[in-house]
């Protein structure tokens, strides 16, 4: 018998809808009963469309008729990123307690990466969703919240949606690190940040300003954007933040931190008689420098146990009795 090669992609092109609304509607077809909000109209045109092109669904979509999957999608942002892969391991270890199981996914902060990710999440019948947001996947996320999918938000947070998240207080985690750098005599802190809109990035800057504004320092404030995945610049740029009398670095990320002060090192400075560094993130190597650093070290163990917790009271839910959406904000721990 002749493979089935109609897949979902083709019956939202077809329908002119979205891969993941194709999704929502096979799932509450196979389920029997409204899983997710589709509109009636909407819904009929797509299983006419499935039904002409002859789509069977996967084993997985059929799996609902009993059921649960007993699957959480995790949806990262860099599975490679030290955070994000601790936070990964957690996540498995909190799923397991749950007696559930998680597929995980990595986007490399692109948007159309993302949709197509979760996209294939959603035919595999996954229970809920555990996001990392990215630049541009704002639409994404909220047709998934107005359809009715359990997901909650990780790291980062989509202005203007009342959906479950589980963030850092990074406004106040920059604005601390900040002031620890002007206490020990740094004036000239420039920041370097992403050049991403996404929200962790932008409370950190904002927390930046904060500090320096509080210090009567606004007059130095200097936010250097970097493009994701294009570093090619930040050696010029710390060979000009020394010219300008730069004595210190806030940096957004852990992975910008250990370019920079490797920039440092290559072109003869140290930390922290030429440098001062304040940073996202514990790395082995900070503990060479001394107070050289100071860093926070984000909760990874809480972000993992409470996304985990959210997601299964959204699943665990009966029909019908929606759980509350809850926002938590983690406290920032403060090293060096």
């Amino acid at each position: 018998m002749a493979r089935n090669q109609i897949t979902i992609k083709d019956i939202a092109r077809e329908a002119g809808v979205s891969t993941a609304l194709v999704s929502f509607v096979m799932s509450n077809a196979t389920a029997g009963e409204p899983l997710y909000r589709v509109n009636s109209e909407t819904s009929k045109r797509v299983l006419e469309v499935a039904e002409r092109l002859r789509y069977k669904p996967n084993s997985s979509a059929r799996a609902l008729r009993s059921g649960k999957t007993g699957t959480i999608g995790v949806v990262l942002s860099d599975i490679s990123n030290p955070f994000f892969s601790e936070i990964a391991r957690y996540l498995e270890d909190q799923a397991y307690g749950y007696d559930y199981n998680v597929i995980f996914a990595s986007t490399d902060e692109d948007p159309e990466k993302f949709r197509r990710v979760v996209s294939v999440l959603m035919n595999k019948g996954v229970d809920g969703l555990i996001l990392v947001p990215c630049g541009g996947t704002e639409d994404t996320i909220r047709e998934l919240v107005s359809s009715g999918v359990n997901i909650v938000l990780l790291d980062r947070t989509v202005p203007g949606l009342d959906v479950s998240s589980v963030v850092l207080d990074n406004r106040d985690a920059a604005k601390c690190i900040t002031e620890k750098l002007i206490s020990r005599g740094a004036v000239r802190i420039d920041m370097v940040s992403y050049s991403m809109n996404i929200s962790n990035t932008r409370d950190r800057e904002q927390g930046y300003l904060d500090a320096m504004a509080a210090a009567g320092l606004s007059g130095y404030t200097h936010i250097e954007r970097i493009a994701h995945n294009s570093y090619g610049g930040i050696s010029q740029y710390v060979s000009e933040a020394k010219d300008r009398g730069v004595n210190a670095f806030m940096i957004a990320t852990n992975t910008l931190s250990l370019l920079v002060i490797s920039e440092i090192y290559k072109q003869g400075f140290r930390i922290p008689d030429d440098f001062m560094i304040a940073c996202f993130d514990r790395n082995p190597l900070y503990d060479i420098y001394g107070s050289g650093i100071v860093y926070v070290r984000q909760p990874v163990d809480a972000f993992a146990s409470k996304a985990m917790e959210l997601v299964m009271s959204h699943v665990s839910a009966k029909p019908g009795k929606k759980r509350p959406e809850e926002q938590i904000v983690l406290s920032p721990e403060i090293t060096g």
